[in-house]
């Protein structure tokens, strides 16, 4: 049994339609199903960008808080 998932909709040039469905064709995947993976792998890559982003700033005592400590 599979979790549910969201939908989203995502509109595609020609030639990365193209593209998805040669990527898709070669893992013999439903394009859809492939789409969804190609994107979820991204999301993970730039969550842990912005992650490890978040982490330097707050070693650098940039966390955005000191705006609201000093009344500004």
């Amino acid at each position: 049994m599979s979790l549910p998932k969201k939908s989203v909709h995502v509109r595609l040039s020609d030639e990365m339609h193209d593209r998805l469905s040669a990527l898709s064709g070669l893992q013999n995947d439903d394009m859809a199903e492939h789409a969804a993976f190609l994107l979820e792998k991204m999301i993970v890559a730039e969550w842990h960008v912005v992650m490890m982003q978040a982490k330097a700033f707050s070693r650098l005592g940039l966390t955005g808080n000191q705006r609201e400590q000093e009344g500004l």
